[in-house]
């Protein structure tokens, strides 16, 4: 079990709003599929795709806070509106908090879109996927460059997928161009979820590098290769920059926990990965925290 009791959970999508027309939840089979491949167990709201069952779960397993990240509508997972994850803060604001989502390559309109939602006080993170767009592009594409400033100036850290299918080919899990993001933005919070699998060693060489950058291995983190990798690392180095998630609907709550749980981690870091390091980075805004352990450099 967990030792501190509470969990935030950085990767959250429930059954509302436009999440239910979206893939994981319209083509229920295919989640349930990847969710076997895996060994792991569907669960009761994956079939009812109703959010109190969902919230009940949260409560089961201990979950306190869920990070619900919006998505810009794009042609391989469709998307999920801002109104939608700020309507579950306001229904529920002691669980949910927002991440919301504007068009990376939309100029000057997304900052005035990012600055306007930033004031509701919810709005924990920014979601940024650019390799989902109908035109592809990197995350250190130089358009967005002024995104990434206004993210920094607001103290918002950006989520970017960096997974097996954040574009149209496996090279959008790269994690090349986030460590360029970090280096361009070195008091700007950036969390890689999926955790650049499958490139897991050199993700976590950028994390290593670079202590702005923290990652979210979701889905990547139980029954899959490379992630003893993560644990390893997390017992050496990264202790204050890994982050837990689930990726819900494609992990259950209490089963996910309970396996992350029994992976030979030092335990008494359980409680930074399940929760003080997300509290920590989303629960304020300003300052980059500084991470406690990591070197953030590579020896000359």
């Amino acid at each position: 079990m967990n030792p501190s009791n509470r969990i935030y959970d950085v990767r959250f999508r429930p059954p509302f709003g436009g999440f239910l027309k979206c893939v994981m939840y319209k083509n229920r089979a295919r989640t349930e599929g990847i969710l076997r491949a895996r060994r792991m167990t569907p669960f009761p709201a994956l079939e009812s795709q109703k959010l109190e069952d969902s919230i009940k779960e949260c409560r089961e397993a201990n979950v306190t806070h869920a990070l619900v990240s919006a998505r810009v509508p794009n042609p391989m997972f469709e998307g999920a509106l801002n109104d939608d994850v700020l309507e579950l803060t306001r229904l529920h604001p002691q669980l949910f908090r927002a991440a919301i989502a504007v068009d990376p390559l939309g100029g000057e309109s997304s900052i005035t879109e990012l600055r306007e939602l930033a004031q509701n006080k919810m709005v924990v993170a920014v979601a940024l996927e650019p390799g989902l767009l109908s035109t592809p592009a990197y995350i250190d594409d130089p358009r967005i460059n002024p995104l990434f400033e206004e993210c920094q100036s607001l103290g918002l850290p950006v989520i970017g997928m960096f997974g097996p299918i954040s574009g149209p080919d496996i090279g959008f899990a790269d994690p090349l161009p986030l460590d360029r993001v970090a280096s361009r933005f070195p008091k700007l919070s950036l969390v890689a979820a999926h955790g650049g699998w499958p490139y897991v060693t050199q993700m976590l060489a950028v994390a290593y590098r670079r202590p702005n950058v923290y990652l979210s291995p979701d889905i990547f983190m139980l029954n899959t290769p490379g992630s003893m990798d993560y644990v390893e690392a997390v017992n050496l180095y990264l202790e204050d920059q890994f982050l837990f998630a689930t990726a819900y609907p494609f992990n259950g709550l209490k089963e996910c926990a309970e396996k992350f749980s029994a992976l030979p981690f030092r335990k008494e870091i359980l409680p930074k990965l399940f929760f003080d390091n997300a509290e920590r980075l989303f629960g304020r805004r300003g300052a980059l925290p500084e991470p406690a352990s990591s070197p953030g450099y590579l020896p000359a």
